[in-house]
């Protein structure tokens, strides 16, 4: 059955006759009589009576349209649900970043997206890295606000999009010589306990391996914490040495002193999308709204900075 027939059904049940239901439909009269004898060949079962007033539906009619209405219902909803979603009048957004962005530019973002998309429904989730990016290839997250580590590009089937670069920094004990240095060579980490990230979980990891590399040394991975928070307590303690993004070190501690490295290195922060999800309207609009939030919080960190200088 098509739903043409079925809605031919119903708009001679509704108005009563054939001529009725042609102009409703704007269709000739002729035509609608095609349609339903249509619909009775492939039922098997006359449908409408003809009346000297006009027309009605047999008891088979009328069993059949209440299928009709239930299905004609159920694909109009489905049309104006993607109608909505085509136009940014309702559908969902699913995001995820991790908490050194959510510290920062992510919460603007997601505040801006909602103030321009009221309809639309944004589900947030705190995820690492690599966790936020295992969520979108497992197809449970449209945008992953992430870093691309060591890697030159994203993994194959997903684009990314810059949103800001984030400069690494020295934490030391204040008791430690490096601190008296206005910049640390990275060469001067060559045997100092360091504490890293697990590369299974932290892309910084292997920024800071292939950084350490570039200089001729294996970095000494002396303690695996994931949490910057959890490192910076190391390195207060006089326990370890750690290369800190600068969006990790807004909560500073007093105990500890940050220097910058001599040669900058940066993780690329990004937000990641699969590529079947190409011309998804919602994914770049989020998409937009993060980038214009990470572009705005920079810009006002570096005016602080020059302000502080």
């Amino acid at each position: 059955m098509e739903l043409l027939h079925l809605r031919v059904l119903r708009e001679v049940a509704r108005r009563g006759s054939i001529s009725a239901a042609a102009d409703a439909l704007d269709y000739t009269q002729p035509a609608v009589s095609r349609q339903l004898a249509m619909l009775e060949r492939q039922t098997g079962q006359p449908l409408v009576e003809r009346t000297p007033r006009g027309a009605r539906l047999t008891v088979a009619g009328e069993a059949l349209l209440r299928h009709a209405e239930e299905i004609l219902a159920r694909v109009d909803a489905a049309d104006a649900e993607m109608q909505a979603i085509a136009t940014m009048r309702g559908g969902q957004v699913r995001v995820s970043a991790f908490p050194s962005t959510v510290g920062s530019f992510v919460p603007s973002g997601l505040r801006a997206f909602g103030d321009r998309y009221p309809d639309v429904c944004v589900k947030f989730e705190l995820a690492e890295p690599a966790p936020g990016l295992d969520l979108l290839r497992q197809g449970q997250l449209d945008v992953a606000v992430t870093s691309l580590g060591a890697s030159p590009g994203p993994p194959p089937g997903f684009r990314a999009t810059r949103l800001i670069d984030d400069p690494l920094y020295c934490a030391l004990p204040p008791d430690h010589p490096l601190a008296d240095l206005d910049e640390v060579p990275i060469a001067a980490l060559a045997g100092e306990p360091l504490v890293l990230g697990s590369p299974r979980t932290c892309p910084d990891c292997d920024v800071m391996q292939q950084a350490c590399e570039a200089e001729g040394f294996v970095p000494n991975r002396a303690y695996l914490a994931d949490d910057y928070g959890a490192s910076l307590g190391l390195v207060a303690a006089g326990l370890a040495v750690a290369m800190i993004p600068e969006l990790a070190l807004r909560a500073l501690r007093n105990d500890v002193v940050i220097r910058p490295l001599e040669q900058r290195i940066v993780r690329r922060i990004v937000a990641m999308t699969a590529e079947t999800a190409a011309d998804s309207k919602v994914n770049d609009a989020m998409v937009t709204a993060l980038s214009d939030a990470a572009a705005a919080y920079a810009a006002t960190e570096q005016a602080r900075a020059a302000a502080e200088a």
